[in-house]
């Protein structure tokens, strides 16, 4: 039975497959009204350990923290709306990468590897523009989640062969829309959205296989390609375009970006 792409993540989220979701989608709603409340907003997430535990750990980290924060309010209010998001946005792709995507042939620590590197590699390139990093790291950690909503329906149909990889560019869309009428990156975009994350990220998440044309966009396809080299050991060649907007048309400044990329993503990983 065909499905809109509206309705597909709609039967996915009812469907519990996705832990957290409702948690992560009523406390963004609440974060993107302008006069949400501080106070209200601590009292639903006490509902839900795990980002509980995940913000009083950040607002009591050194960067955040000069005096011990021992109330949720007070983490809340320390750590703002837009750190919050960013929080929510790697508490959701933890929890979601719990179990192998069969489909895919990926284990959950090949899942949370890639994930880092595309989200280090757009955070560091939407530095090298002066762009928001914040909302580059969540699109970057957020880029793969519509492979979940995949690997659910492949896992319905017994002795399916996994799905076929076509290059850095399109990856497994080709195959993916052959099979389930929408690539990750579409039913991606949709879950995200219907997850309440800002327009901006689910909407570059929907689009990642098409040509990069605003500055998020090209962040995202810089932190793929990273992806691609370090995690899949794949050789490909950079937009000519992209690269030349980055100031990475060079071989050694591509390789000492991808280097710099690499060093921090496995921080990250290793304090995960």
């Amino acid at each position: 039975m065909a499905y809109d792409l509206s309705e597909t993540i709609k039967i996915f989220i009812n469907a519990g497959t996705l832990p957290l979701s409702r948690s992560v989608s009523r406390v963004q709603e609440m974060l993107r009204s302008s006069d949400y409340n501080a106070a209200d907003l601590a009292e639903h997430m006490r509902t839900d350990p795990t980002l509980t535990a995940r913000v009083m750990s950040v607002a009591n980290s050194a960067f955040f923290s000069q005096s011990p924060c021992e109330a949720i309010t007070d983490a809340v209010n320390r750590l703002g709306s837009t750190q919050l998001m960013r929080i929510f946005a790697q508490v959701l792709a933890r929890a979601a990468m719990l179990s192998p995507l069969q489909a895919y042939g990926l284990t959950p620590d090949k899942i949370w590897r890639r994930a880092v590197y595309a989200a280090v590699g757009a955070e560091l390139a939407a530095a090298r523009k002066r762009e928001d990093r914040s909302v580059a790291y969540m699109v970057g950690l957020l880029h793969e989640i519509g492979m979940l909503v995949i690997n659910s329906q492949w896992a319905r149909q017994y002795g399916a062969k996994q799905l076929a990889f076509a290059g850095f560019e399109t990856e497994y869309s080709a195959d993916e829309r052959a099979r389930y009428q929408f690539d990750q990156a579409a039913l991606g975009g949709e879950l995200l959205k219907q997850l309440a994350f800002p327009e901006t990220v689910y909407r570059i998440v929907g689009t990642q296989y098409q040509n990069p044309q605003e500055p998020l966009a090209r962040a995202l396809y810089l932190g793929r390609l990273a992806q691609a080299v370090h995690c899949s050991a794949l050789v490909p060649v950079c937009d000519r375009r992209v690269a030349e907007l980055f100031d990475l048309d060079s071989k050694r400044n591509l390789d000492t970006f991808l280097a710099e990329v690499h060093e921090e993503a496995q921080s990250r990983i290793q304090r995960s």
